[in-house]
């Protein structure tokens, strides 16, 4: 009865609009808390090993589990069935691990679906219904003998105005930014997955998606704004040891604080690979391997992986320390593509690491750096290259609207014509989330010095304000544009300066609406006619 109560409350609440659900966990527009960078998201749901399984047998019985100590865990006696969400002792592992606080479902969605975590609807004292809820942990067979079912999804509109920033069929080259092109489109995204957990050792996951774009009709949609029908994720795990689970199939990547790897969750589209891989976790160590081949969006035809671009490697982060995480990876990626120019034949190798923490009285600091060797073969060059990242923050905890400064400065290096190749290529990250909003600047050739500060006026509001001045590591070089490119010369290192603006409003525990804009003063090595404006407002809602 509460499945039917809580499904039938929440659909009727989300056509509401005041009640539709949020997303309150880590969002693309203010990544990580605004700049403070989380630890790497382990990309595998966690076992339920410490949760018991469904155990009804006949109407109501009592679950045979363990009875808890309720004086040692606050939890009291064994668990009913019948409720629809489980049953077993979770009050007891959720107080010994610590139980999460306050509106528990706001933080059930991550940056890849397959990690939610809907756990809390395990707890018989949890007593919250959010959009969706209903449909989560749901028994497979008779009351659960074939596992659960999640099923779910994240419906999203965003609303653009763009001028300068290309993608116009009445300028020559037709995409070209920087000039006086002037674009209104509306990008909708609908993803719906389902997450099959046989048991402990056994789950399937799919998730599809459809993107569309509505504009104007001088604007040409980007490679990232249209995918018809297709497959984000179709892969099964097998849990081989407590320790290691192996995946196969379609499947998104996350890592760290996506500088390198990514799902791209600001494209309506994302990014997905196709391959196999092997997730370890023991103690303080998680440590992931795996072999893909990406897989390129044909908006009107169904998504096949390109055996020609190969992307492989171990992902690791190591949490032993009380305050300071460390990440450590290895990233190969081959790119063999037939008939594409030369510059996109390469085999290359990127080692790096990642350190952040907290120093104690409000300080947080993050450190991230790569060394990239191998070969660019079309070229007939070696790759010698690399990227880093410092950045010392602060929160002002004794001010109103409870701010949080940080100081960065970012190093991408560029080719100098040594007889290497030098231009740092920054793989597959969610390059929208640094260097500008506008994407005017790949992480390649730059030196940019910057300032993010982010500030909570209100319970449900947070604001963003992130000022950025790009520069070139070599002035004979370009700076790879990531949404739009623009001519530049050769002689200049000063590419501009940025001042992104967010205002984001959480209408519910699972729906937000933000509002952005974006100005981009260029710089002496830009070649145009038109200073880029951006202004953009989006809505969204996970059930």
């Amino acid at each position: 009865m509460r499945v039917i109560l809580c499904t039938a409350l929440g659909t009727a609440l989300a056509f509401s609009w005041g009640a539709t659900g949020a997303d309150a966990q880590e969002s693309l527009f203010m990544p990580n808390g605004y700049g403070v960078s989380s630890p790497a998201v382990m990309t595998h749901s966690e076992s339920d090993s410490e949760w018991v399984s469904f155990c009804c047998e006949a109407e109501e019985p009592a679950c045979d589990c363990p009875s808890c100590d309720a004086s040692a865990d606050g939890c009291g006696d064994e668990i009913g069935c019948g409720s629809g969400v489980g049953c077993g002792c979770p009050a007891c592992v959720a107080a010994k691990k610590g139980a999460a606080k306050g509106n528990r479902c706001a933080q059930s969605h991550a940056g890849v679906f397959y990690a939610n975590d809907f756990s809390y609807l395990k707890d018989p004292k949890y007593q919250g219904c959010c959009l969706g809820d209903g449909l989560k942990l749901m028994p497979v067979g008779n009351c659960g003998r074939f596992g659960t079912l999640d099923i779910g999804g994240q419906y999203r509109l965003r609303y653009h105005h763009e001028r300068g920033m290309g993608r116009s069929s009445t300028t020559a080259p037709p995409n070209q930014g920087f000039l006086d092109t002037d674009n209104d489109f509306l990008l909708s995204r609908l993803r719906l997955y389902g997450n099959w957990k046989v048991n402990d050792n056994v789950r399937v996951f799919v998730e599809g998606i459809a993107a569309d774009v509505s504009a104007n009709d001088t604007y040409n949609p980007r490679a990232i704004d249209e995918n018809y029908a297709d497959l984000l994720n179709a892969f099964f795990d097998a849990k081989l040891t407590d320790e290691f689970t192996l995946r196969v199939g379609r499947q998104e990547l996350l890592f760290g604080a996506q500088r390198t790897v990514s799902p791209l969750d600001w494209a309506n589209t994302r990014r997905t690979f196709e391959g196999i891989r092997g997730l370890y976790k023991s103690g303080d160590w998680t440590i992931d391997g795996f072999y893909t081949n990406f897989v390129p969006v044909v908006p009107d035809k169904f998504d096949e992986a390109d055996y020609d671009q190969s992307f492989y490697g171990v992902y690791s982060t190591y949490a032993g320390y009380e305050k300071a995480t460390f990440d450590f990876y290895y990233l190969g990626y081959d790119n063999q593509t037939v008939g594409a120019p030369v510059a996109t034949d390469f085999s290359l190798h990127t080692f790096g690491s990642r350190v952040w923490g907290t120093a104690g009285d409000g300080w947080l600091y993050e450190v991230e750096g790569a060394y990239q060797g191998g070969r660019q073969s079309g070229l007939g060059l070696d790759q010698s290259a690399g990227f880093i990242t410092t950045g010392l923050g602060h929160k002002l905890d004794n001010m109103a609207w409870d701010p949080t400064l940080w100081f960065y400065f970012d190093y991408a290096s560029g080719d100098h014509g040594d007889g290497s190749y030098n231009r740092y290529n920054q793989l597959f990250p969610l390059a929208h989330k640094y260097l500008g909003f506008i994407d005017a600047a790949a992480r390649s050739n730059i030196i940019s010095p910057n300032v993010l500060l982010t500030m909570k006026p209100q319970a449900k509001w947070d604001l963003l304000m992130w000022y950025y001045y790009l520069g070139t590591d070599s002035a004979t070089d370009v700076v790879p544009g990531v949404g739009f490119a623009g001519a530049q010369n050769t002689t200049s290192t000063d590419f501009g300066n940025e001042l992104d603006l967010i205002a984001k409003y959480s209408m519910t525990a699972r729906s937000n609406i933000l509002f952005g804009c974006s100005h981009l003063w260029a710089g002496s090595k830009i070649i145009g006619t038109t200073d880029p404006d951006f202004f953009y407002t989006q809505w969204e809602l996970n059930f």
